[in-house]
């Protein structure tokens, strides 16, 4: 009697239990892959494209101007009442995109505002953007900075190109930083204003747009796209509003 006779996991008991193993495992790779695909392709539908963008920013005909112009937007959310704090001495880092040093990263840390004292949002101001055309989005940033993430570029390159396209003749845009209720609030303002110019910085050098086009404001989290969850990612975002009208 040969070695391989004796040996229930031999040469030839393998090749004739193999075809048994494929068909479940054909079958679990066939279940698995159109869910994988249809992930990405979910993913791939949340990038706004350069025709969203010219789509929501373009002025409304005359005769809407004074009306509801269309479906709700993210950034237009009520202001979170709770103003959520860190403990005294703690300290945060901020990054900013420096033009002039080419894409180098200029950073500073920024003192929290202890607990007892810290101030919570005002009213905002909506007059200056009432009824104006506007779209907000997720723009990806480093931890704590205003480091842009690689797969922010896309969409940035998608708005660079509908304002230098399509939007040729609208002379002024609105940049607003907005951040989540992680911090304290003069930390959370500084950061959004950080994060706005820094979409900002690549709009100008990357996509050559006209920098008297573009002005920035920080929000912090004082107008939270999800007010029941302010942690909540949705609320770390840029809001674009048109104000050539």
């Amino acid at each position: 009697m040969s070695i391989y006779s004796q040996n229930p996991f031999s040469i030839d008991r393998l090749r004739l239990l193999a075809p048994a193993f494929a068909v479940p495992i054909a079958l679990a790779i066939a279940t698995v892959t159109p869910s994988v695909a249809q992930t990405t392709r979910s993913i791939a539908q949340t990038i706004p494209s350069r025709t969203d963008f010219a789509q929501a920013l373009a002025p409304a005909p005359r005769v809407l101007q004074h009306g509801h112009q269309g479906l709700p937007i993210i950034g237009g959310a009520p202001r979170a009442d709770a103003t959520p704090t860190r403990s005294a001495g703690a300290w945060e880092t901020v990054s900013r995109y420096d033009e002039a040093a080419a894409g180098r990263v200029r950073i500073r840390r920024v003192a929290a505002v202890p607990a007892k004292a810290a101030p919570r949002c005002a009213d905002a101001s909506t007059e200056a953007s009432e009824g104006k055309p506007m779209i907000g989005f997720r723009i990806e940033f480093e931890f704590a900075s205003a480091q842009l993430k690689p797969q922010s570029i896309e969409i940035l390159r998608n708005l660079g190109a509908a304002l230098n396209e399509d939007l040729t003749d609208q002379k002024q845009f609105e940049l607003q930083g907005h951040t989540d209720a992680v911090g304290s609030l003069e930390y959370n303002e500084q950061l959004s204003k950080l994060r706005a110019e820094a979409v900002r910085d690549f709009l100008v050098n990357e996509m050559k747009v006209s920098p008297e086009r573009l002005v920035t404001t920080g929000r912090g989290y004082c107008e939270l796209a999800n007010p029941s969850h302010p942690y909540a990612a949705e609320n770390r975002r840029v809001v674009v509003i048109n104000q050539s009208l």
